[in-house]
């Protein structure tokens, strides 16, 4: 487990992280993270699908969020700590992924792992 999750305080370890989202992560999370990213919070809202009105995200949004939080210190240590290389990689088109954005395929389990997969080739370089 990485950077970001440290960052933001989250718990270490998946059994921990598992009791986490079914409690329901804080909302000001996103904010948190909005921060480290240099981006907006309705952006991150948006990407991990999380109403801005509640205090708590959804367990869905929770999930979404761990799962951007692992891909994203992923990304920054294949990018070398550059976090404009690793959001650009995120957000861009990847013919890989069929022309979808990779943050786009964080909602399932499933587009998480083809992301990872992704990521992995690049680190091994092997054709993508």
């Amino acid at each position: 487990m990485g950077r970001l999750l440290e960052k933001l305080g989250l718990p270490k370890g998946h059994y921990y992280l598992h009791v986490a989202v079914l409690a329901g992560l804080p909302i000001s999370l996103i904010s948190d993270l909005a921060s480290e990213l240099e981006r907006s919070a309705e952006q991150i809202a948006e990407w991990v699908t999380a109403s801005p009105d509640s205090t708590v995200m959804s367990m869905q949004a929770g999930e979404v969020f761990c799962r951007l939080i692992e891909i994203l210190d992923a990304l920054l240590e294949l990018h070398e700590g550059d976090l404009g290389g690793s959001l650009r990689w995120l957000t861009a088109p990847n013919v890989v992924l069929s022309n979808e954005k990779p943050v786009e395929l964080l909602v399932t389990g499933f587009g998480t792992r083809a992301v990872r997969q992704a990521i992995r080739s690049i680190e091994y370089g092997l054709p993508v």
